[in-house]
């Protein structure tokens, strides 16, 4: 059954500190968890919501995501009439200079006025999490709100993580009382998820209205001020939830996929909301005479010859004899040759270390190399 809800996904956010993962792709096409893109996750996640209309909204470097995207096939969303939208610069020439999320949905706004639905679910793609957004959807109504903002609770927050948090205050009813955009301080456990639902009439409205003022951040600009003149609600969502907004946070959530209980409710391996992505036919991966793996996700098409551990890599890496790879994210069809260390690191594509070398990053900040490079 199909929702009056359509969804908005920004492919980028300028506050994410990926460095030299995003320098030849937008944030929502980085790789993640072997074999996905950022961008499954909340994609899947409005697919399995019976959301019928995505628009993904993609500023610059969006090459990659459309090849990966194509017509939506895989997540079913390839049909006529509504389906999924990818609206690059050329599609959104009303917002000029894009500055935030408000200049996008200005620049998006033929696109919402020609969709038949009439209430938006808009979301960051860098939020990853297993949510229904009819639950949500329902929620509103049921509140009779304005708008609804959804939350998680989170634990005490590093400085570093804060600077990159909104955190919400709400009341006994869950109206929200309070927004601390980026705050020096951490008065509340609730993290804003980067993810609202609101009339498409009243979203519209506002960005129109915050434009017309020189106003250009959703939450800052377009929230904030209309506490008190509008009805906005916080809907907590109790599942697993991981912002990827850092090297450090993209390599530790990968690294928490090790963990079953993670993968299982990550990828709706214990609900009926399974997480889509591109298929491509790749064969099983080998196993050498002196392998040794453990606590390993290893995807297809891999060779692997020397020692994994603790580590996530993607379709077709080959690990060499004698070598090592331990704490380490390794992306597709990269190679760690004979007898090398690699540890703490994370491998864009079609990296090569050559043979008898030794990579050691630290825990707290994984060393990167980028796409294509030989050592």
């Amino acid at each position: 059954m199909k929702n009056d809800m359509m969804g908005i996904i920004f492919a980028e956010n300028p506050e994410a500190g990926m460095g030299e993962l995003t320098s030849v792709r937008s944030l929502a096409a980085v790789p993640f968890g072997g074999r996905y893109r950022i961008i499954d996750f909340i994609l899947s996640n409005m697919v399995n919501s019976s959301i019928i209309n995505v628009g993904i909204t993609t500023p610059y470097n969006y090459q990659s995501l459309s090849d990966h995207l194509g017509t939506g096939k895989p997540w079913d969303i390839d049909r006529k009439g509504n389906g999924l939208f990818v609206l690059p610069p050329k599609e959104i020439p009303e917002a000029g200079e894009i500055h935030g999320g408000i200049d996008t949905i200005i620049g998006i706004n033929h696109y919402l006025t020609k969709s038949a639905q009439s209430y938006v679910a808009v979301s960051d793609c860098n939020t990853l999490c297993n949510i229904d957004f009819s639950d949500v959807l329902k929620f509103h109504l049921e509140n009779e709100a304005d708008i609804t903002m959804i939350y998680s609770e989170t634990g005490k927050l590093k400085p570093r993580e804060l600077s990159t948090r909104i955190l919400l205050d709400t009341d006994e009813n869950n109206r929200v009382t309070d927004i601390n955009v980026y705050p020096m301080h951490q008065k509340t456990n609730n993290s804003y998820m980067h993810m609202f639902i609101i009339s498409k009439s009243l979203l519209i409205e506002l960005a129109a209205d915050a434009v017309a003022h020189n106003k250009h951040y959703i939450s800052k600009d377009l929230f904030l001020p209309n506490l008190d003149k509008l009805k906005i609600m916080g809907y907590k969502f109790e599942g697993y939830c991981r912002q990827i907004d850092n090297i450090k946070s993209f390599f530790d959530t990968n690294l928490e996929l090790l963990h079953k209980d993670v993968r299982d409710e990550l990828f709706g391996l214990s609900s009926d909301m399974p997480i889509y992505t591109k298929v491509k036919d790749t064969v099983p991966t080998k196993y050498g005479v002196g392998a040794n793996v453990s606590n390993a996700f290893i995807a297809d098409g891999c060779l692997i010859e020397g020692t994994v551990k603790n580590s996530v890599l993607f379709r077709g890496v080959h690990v060499g004899k004698g070598a090592t790879v331990e704490n380490c994210i390794v992306m597709q069809n990269s190679e760690v040759m004979d007898n090398c260390l690699l540890e703490n690191v994370i491998f864009d594509k079609e990296v090569v270390l050559r043979s008898g070398k030794k990579l050691v990053g630290q825990d707290t900040y994984p060393m990167v190399i980028g796409k294509k490079a030989v050592i």
